[in-house]
């Protein structure tokens, strides 16, 4: 009977695994890069300096010409306060594909000459949307679902022996036997935090899932169509006046009395309110309290504070799992576990392919999937990687520059999707494999230098951390893929 169970469950974990483990791979993968999106801002915009005065409220006035202009263009901006992370003032806003992000200094209030970029959120609407809208978040959060269970059958199939299995790791045993090791050691220490990411991730983005109106419904609003009274005139968007906006500092100090000093983190201007917001490093609970103050006069309008039960579940499982109030240390391990996360789907990916090549390895469905697995677990931190290049190769004054970094993300992705395919249906699936990882190990390798190199005011007695840690992690990933190529 436990034998049977077994067979059952491990049929289950692979099939269900490996058809959600390439995008599990990417979601892992960026949910890593998103831990520290802040910082990776930075990197991708070197000419800010590292080092800035003390934060002053008058600052904050020295802004607001900006958020007139945005605001009169229909925007909704928002201005981030300065923190141990960030120390700058940044005056920040959605056009609809990016957070777009201008950084000032925080004890003048000038503007800090900066290239236009993507930034670190890029990796974050990735993590959770793909890019995609709604569509993204429904795949994610069934992928969710999917890693569950999952991880429910693969605790089933390495029960009775665990202790042997975690214990044991021969890296130069024949290369099943090695990747099984590496898919055992990469997972089990690591199961608290992957069934909390995955448990939280899906509550988060339950809505998608379980939305308040049927889908029947849903589809039904699709395809109803509607006569017009009349013809159709586009509407032209139009710049409309801005009544000019309150002294910001004195709306900073009377919200600290209520959120507490120290405690704001962003000020977002709406049309009928100015939302002054807890900063989300205040603790575990993501509790967005906030108090609303009038554009007119600056009056308090109301405190904003979710106290029930149900509510602060919700924001302790949001906090969790954004880990935003976490010092460098927990991001760390939380950028650690996610890494072997993703090492889990990878190795269980090829593991997959393994067991099937000699059996199905003429097929063409075995060619194309191994080909999909091609371009994920090697395409895709290619095309990552190829970001960071783009930002710093791309000339500065390239108009729409943060899309074109995107669109050199995405392209590279697909060239690397469309070789993987290639190289597999031609029945030469580890030429593939060698020729995209030694291309991943040189990028990562470069990375360095090209920094050095692109990096204005750049001193060798200065090496800002967010630099050198990002280059590191770069060559760290480069060594890891030229070892598996040379292995493979």
């Amino acid at each position: 009977m436990q034998d049977t169970l077994r067979t059952r469950m491990g049929w289950l974990h692979a099939w269900v695994g490996f058809a959600a483990g390439l995008v599990l791979f990417c979601v892992f993968a960026t949910g890593c890069l998103a831990m520290f999106d802040t910082e990776l801002t930075r990197w991708l915009q070197p000419e800010v300096p590292p080092q800035t005065g003390q934060f002053s409220p008058r600052s904050l006035d020295h802004v607001l010409p900006a958020v007139q202009d945005l605001i009169a263009q229909g925007e909704k901006p928002f201005i981030t306060l300065p923190s141990v992370r960030d120390p700058y003032l940044r005056l920040q806003h959605h056009d609809g594909y990016e957070f777009l992000t201008v950084p000032y200094n925080p004890q003048t209030g000038d503007r800090l000459t900066a290239r236009a970029t993507a930034g670190g959120t890029f990796f974050y609407n990735l993590h959770y949307t793909m890019r995609s809208g709604i569509y993204g978040e429904t795949i994610i959060a069934l992928a969710g679902l999917a890693l569950l269970v999952t991880i429910g059958s693969g605790i089933i199939i390495h029960l009775k022996g665990l202790v042997s299995d975690l214990t044991l790791l021969r890296p130069f045993a024949a290369r099943l036997r090695a990747w099984l090791d590496v898919h055992v050691v990469a997972s089990v220490p690591f199961l608290p935090f992957i069934i909390l990411m995955a448990y939280s991730g899906t509550f988060i983005r339950a809505r998608t899932l379980f939305p308040p109106v049927s889908y029947t419904t849903s589809i039904e609003n699709t395809f109803r169509t509607s006569v017009p009274s009349g013809p159709e005139v586009p509407e032209k968007p139009t710049a409309r006046p801005v009544a000019p906006l309150p002294p910001l500092a004195p709306i900073l100090s009377e919200a600290e009395q209520t959120l507490g000093a120290g405690q704001v983190g962003f000020i977002l201007f709406l049309p009928q309110s100015i939302l002054v917001s807890r900063t989300d490093a205040s603790g575990p609970l993501l509790t967005r309290e906030h108090v609303d103050f009038s554009p007119i006069d600056s009056h308090v309008l109301r405190h904003v504070l979710l106290p029930s039960p149900i509510t602060h579940t919700q924001q302790l499982l949001d906090g969790l799992h954004y880990a935003r109030w976490t010092g460098p240390g927990m991001r760390w391990l939380y950028f650690l576990s996610g890494a072997m996360g993703a090492v889990m789907f990878a190795s269980g990916s090829v593991i997959f392919l393994m067991k099937r090549r000699r059996q199905s390895g003429h097929r063409l469905v075995f060619r194309i999937a191994e080909g999909l697995a091609i371009g994920s677990i090697a395409g895709f931190p290619i095309a990552t990687l190829g970001f960071f290049w783009a930002n710093r190769i791309l000339p500065v004054g390239l108009p729409d520059r943060p899309f074109a970094e995107g669109h050199v993300f995405f392209a590279v992705w697909a060239l690397s999707a469309l070789a993987g395919l290639g190289w597999s249906i031609l029945y030469r699936p580890f030429q593939g494999w060698k020729i995209q990882l030694c291309c991943l190990a040189v990028l990562g390798l470069l990375l360095t230098p090209l920094d050095v190199a692109t990096r204005p005011g750049i001193t060798l007695f200065h090496v800002p951390t967010v630099f050198a840690a990002t280059d590191m992690v770069a060559l760290v990933l480069a060594l890891i893929s030229f070892q598996v190529a040379r292995r493979l």
